[in-house]
């Protein structure tokens, strides 16, 4: 199967099953980081098309998430949130 690219889930929490079902089967890679510094290395390593982010840890260390924002001014961020 050939991909589309990668995508870099930021999550302290397994990836929703349907992220994987949906991207996946499009053709994506989804590889996951725990926090904003596993993030920061992973995005050094490769290259990524978008990033989704839980939602809440983008008030997890706001100076780091600030330091990734400049270092990939192009990068598309996605803040995703855990139905109710």
């Amino acid at each position: 199967m050939s991909t589309n690219g990668r995508i870099l889930y930021v999550g302290e929490t397994s990836r929703p099953p349907a992220l994987d079902l949906v991207l996946e089967g499009q053709g994506y890679q989804i590889l996951t980081a725990s926090d904003v510094n596993a993030a920061l290395s992973m995005l050094q390593a490769r290259d990524f098309e978008v990033m989704m982010v839980e939602a809440r840890l983008l008030d997890v260390d706001r100076d780091q998430w600030r330091r990734v924002n400049a270092s990939y001014p192009g990068m598309p961020v996605l803040g995703i949130s855990e139905p109710a």
